[in-house]
């Protein structure tokens, strides 16, 4: 089983795909789509994920 810190070097660049909205810190805009995106928690991941799976985005 791979630590925590060994799997991050290999993440994806999630954060890269969204903007971050001036009057809300705690959202973030879709740059694929345009959806608004929590910031916090595992929202960011599993939106990315979702635009890599076949029937995504």
């Amino acid at each position: 089983m791979m630590a925590q810190e060994d799997t991050d070097a290999t993440e994806p660049p999630v954060l890269d795909m969204f903007d971050t909205e001036a009057d809300n810190a705690e959202s973030m805009v879709c740059r694929v789509c345009g959806s608004l995106v929590s910031a916090s928690g595992p929202y960011p991941r599993a939106h990315w994920d979702w635009h890599e799976t076949p029937n995504g985005a």
